[in-house]
């Protein structure tokens, strides 16, 4: 009767709305549930839907708010089908995720489901606590439907343990939140631990009022399925009142009326065993020929499908039936199975049944059965006050658990909120004072560049005088071969025309002269020109210089193997003073960068003109940063600046461990 009882209990708190993302798998997998949930179909059949059920959640990559939903229709489905074992480490699965994510809910609904799990295993204790840790979270959250039921099973395990009156006073508190939400399955099972609990109570007439009004309130209870079995438990119930006020005639027609429900045997065996039990005990009252056949079927079938609380009291019956019929051995038989089963599986209320059999089977070692009966019966009724003092104390120390955790757990929240302004106030303070550093270096940095840059117009305005200089005296020079040299090359090509019309000695002798002269002129010559040239050079190396000493500087004092190729030509040479500054300076920063922050091992660095364009490609194999973070360093914001500055373009690519290329193109012609 406590698995029935926990299995209807159970099946009313599962939900079947899910946000899976798949239509065509939600399909099939809401298909599986509903098939396992067929009271009509053979445990084998429903199992083996559970199964396709789970695989489909276990390869399914859902989050884990989904998955246990998933996984308590699945843990359901377990206790519908009496797979108690199966029922729990699905129940501690969906426990241990449910802690993982810190939800409440379902930490509660996992602690209910393994107070069902307890509570159907006999272990009250265990059952109970779980069942109070829910009971807290539920009403913490305020979620009166599962606080209700959670409240119910505390009253369940009460009942069990002999405490009726407390049991009555849970079970009111519940119907009054059930009928408050309209849960009307709630409200039958209500009204039929109220009748369990009054039958205790010894007030029967009450009892049968309440069970009249739980087989009312079936027709309430929209679920079609579990209908026949909730009114085969609640006809169950109704008859075994009559059976304890010995009102045979009306339990057997109850019971009988139960055993007419279409395939109970099928559905829920362990009800459909009791109900035939008590029939043929029922029968058995009204004439003790009666009820054989069926108390056999009844043990038979407890046999196979090893219900033990059943084989039990099957045994227990036949034992006085045969009893009746004069026949000790196979009375004492059944008695000896019976009370072996009860001590095996502590069902001490059997037991002390059948002790009390032993003394009418036995007569002659009655007295030592009768002393273990007292004696037994003595030790039950200690262990019932024994169990009632524990389920209060559980009751009482969970509270103080729970209390000292709160403590615990404030504490914990002010350490921790104190902890975290301390960290901030010092990461502030840090952040503060680094941003205050990189002012200084930064602010020390641009007064550097300034100085560097000023320093580097003066070399160029230098550089311009030294050329304009050169200017000067090349145009002296020029002016020299035009008033001197050529002058004197005239007259000798006059000379030589006027002689040439003659051909004497003389005239041979001084043409000679004037050949000899014109040597010494084109020596002259010659000498100037090559003066000219050195002159040249030395005005076309100015940009050429400078640069070439910045290329040697960055070779001999970094580490990086450097690759240079510069193409030097007249328009490199005679570009704007402003450009040279400029390509200067961004050659010069990238340098800089490169030492500074790229690791590389090599640089490349790439000068040429081409079509009245200055291009310039520097690249290196450093380890790149990142665009984003650092496009507003000053360092390219120098370079952008320069650039605009000479009306040309500039490109900075770069990405982490592939190093950075910076590309630019000067026009050299406004």
């Amino acid at each position: 009767m406590r698995q029935i009882i926990s299995l209807f209990s159970l099946i009313f708190l599962v939900g079947c709305n899910s946000n899976e993302k798949n239509p065509a798998i939600q399909k099939k997998l809401d298909s599986y549930f509903d098939k396992s949930s067929d009271v009509n179909l053979e445990k084998e059949v429903r199992l083996k839907y559970i199964d396709s059920a789970e695989n489909i959640i276990q390869e399914a990559n859902e989050n884990d708010s989904i998955k246990i939903k998933n996984y308590f229709k699945i843990a359901n489905r377990f206790f519908m089908v009496l797979e108690y074992e199966k029922y729990k480490e699905k129940t501690k699965e969906i426990l241990k995720i449910s802690e993982s994510i810190n939800d409440s809910l379902s930490i509660a609904k996992a602690e209910y489901y393994l107070g069902d799990y307890y509570f159907s295993t006999s272990k009250n204790d265990s059952a109970y606590y779980y069942y109070l840790s829910a009971e807290k979270k539920y009403l913490k959250i305020n979620d009166e439907s599962s606080l209700a039921n959670t409240k119910l099973h505390k009253a369940y395990i009460l009942s069990y343990e002999k405490d009726f009156l407390g049991s009555e006073s849970e079970t009111i508190k519940v119907l009054n939140i059930a009928k408050k939400i309209e849960d009307q399955s709630l409200i039958y099972e209500c009204y039929v631990n109220l009748g369990s609990a009054l039958s205790g109570l010894g007030d029967y007439e009450k009892a049968l009022e309440y069970h009249q009004k739980s087989l009312l309130q079936i027709k309430k209870i929209e679920d079609e399925n579990y209908k026949p079995i909730l009114q085969a438990q609640t006809l169950n119930n109704i008859g075994f009142v009559y059976l304890s006020i010995s009102k045979f005639n009306e339990a057997s027609q109850i019971f009988a009326e139960g055993l007419k429900i279409n395939n109970l045997q099928e559905i829920q065996p362990v009800l459909y065993t009791s109900l035939l039990d008590n029939f043929a005990y029922s029968r058995f009252k009204i004439n003790k020929n009666e009820g054989l056949k069926d108390f056999q079927t009844a043990l038979a079938v407890r046999d196979e499908i090893n219900d033990v609380y059943g084989k039990i009291n099957s045994r227990i019956h036949l034992t006085e039936y045969y009893l009746s019929q004069k026949d000790t051995l196979k009375a004492l038989q059944l008695n000896s199975e019976a009370n072996k089963l009860a001590k095996e599986s502590h069902y001490n209320k059997e037991v002390l049944v059948t002790l009390d059999f032993f003394t009418k089977l036995l007569p002659k070692e009655g007295l030592s059965y009768a002393r273990d009966y007292i004696k037994l019966n003595d030790s039950l009724q200690k262990q019932e006050r024994a169990t009632r003092n524990k389920l209060a104390r559980i009751e009482f120390e969970t509270d103080e658990i729970i209390s000292e955790k709160e403590t615990i757990s404030n504490q914990r929240k002010i350490i921790l909120i104190a902890s975290l302004l301390i960290i901030s106030f010092s990461f502030l303070f840090y952040i503060i004072l680094y941003q205050r550093s990189k002012h200084k270096e930064l602010v020390f940095a641009q007064q550097q560049q300034e100085s560097n840059e000023e320093i580097y117009r003066l070399m160029l305005n230098n550089q311009e005088d030294i050329d304009e200089v050169r200017r000067n005296v090349k145009r002296n020079i020029g002016l020299e071969l035009h008033d001197n040299i050529l002058n004197r090359l005239a007259g000798v090509r006059f000379n030589l025309f006027s002689i040439s019309r003659r051909q004497d000695e003389e005239t041979i002798k001084k043409a000679l002269e004037h050949i000899d002269y014109i040597r010494v002129i084109e020596q002259e010559i010659r000498a100037f020109s090559h003066h000219l040239h050195n002159e040249s050079e030395i005005y076309k190396s100015g940009f050429k210089n400078i640069l070439e000493e910045l290329l040697k500087n960055q070779k001999e004092t970094y580490p990086p193997e450097c690759n240079f190729e510069i193409y030097y030509d007249d328009a490199m040479n005679n570009m704007n003073p402003e450009i040279k500054m400029n390509v200067y300076r961004i050659i010069q920063e990238a340098f800089n960068n490169i030492n500074k922050y790229a690791n590389a091992s090599k640089i490349a660095l790439i000068l040429d003109t081409e079509d009245d364009f200055l291009h310039l490609e520097i690249n290196d194999n450093g380890i790149g940063f990142n665009e984003k973070k650092v496009k507003n360093g000053i360092g390219l914001k120098n370079m952008k600046s320069r650039t605009e500055a000479m009306k040309g373009e500039i490109s900075i690519t770069s990405e982490k461990g592939k190093g950075t290329l910076i590309k630019l193109n000067v026009p050299l012609v406004n």
